[in-house]
């Protein structure tokens, strides 16, 4: 039998995680896994140098460095001599800064969309900040 306090605090729980909250954050989870799975998919030694990943709420991927970048959107620069296997192995590893950071962006995106605001990345530390992360964590599989 569940004490008072466990139900409370399962009470308190529930009204603090909603259902779109809960939508947003599975969502963002989806980004990570749908990177990882395309990845895999790539020839392990594909120089990413002139490439960059493209995060939106939505989606992650690999874009051309050059692409310009929109509000709720980041693109985050591929570190020189970066080849796909340093961007698997950064989004591999548990609880790293790299799937931590696409994740994070892209529920703060949903989130910006859903309340009608806008995020940079070069603006808004709150993107920003993951975004160096995650360069950082592949830079360091180089």
């Amino acid at each position: 039998m569940a004490s008072k306090q466990s139900k409370t605090s399962a009470s308190k729980i529930g009204s603090a995680f909603d259902e779109e909250h809960c939508r947003r954050r599975l969502a963002a989870i989806a980004v990570v896994a749908e990177l990882l799975l395309r990845l895999q998919h790539e020839d392990p030694d594909r120089d990413l140098t002139e490439m960059a990943l493209f995060v939106s709420a939505d989606q992650a991927r690999l874009v051309p460095k050059d692409t310009a970048s929109k509000h709720n959107t980041a693109v985050i620069p591929m570190p020189a001599r970066a080849c796909a296997r340093h961007l698997l192995n950064a989004l591999l590893v548990d609880d790293g800064d790299a799937p931590i950071a696409v994740n994070l962006m892209s529920y703060r995106f949903a989130a910006a969309a859903r309340e009608g605001k806008r995020l940079e990345m070069y603006e808004h530390e709150e993107i920003g900040r993951p975004a160096v992360a995650l360069h950082l964590a592949v830079r360091s599989e180089v």
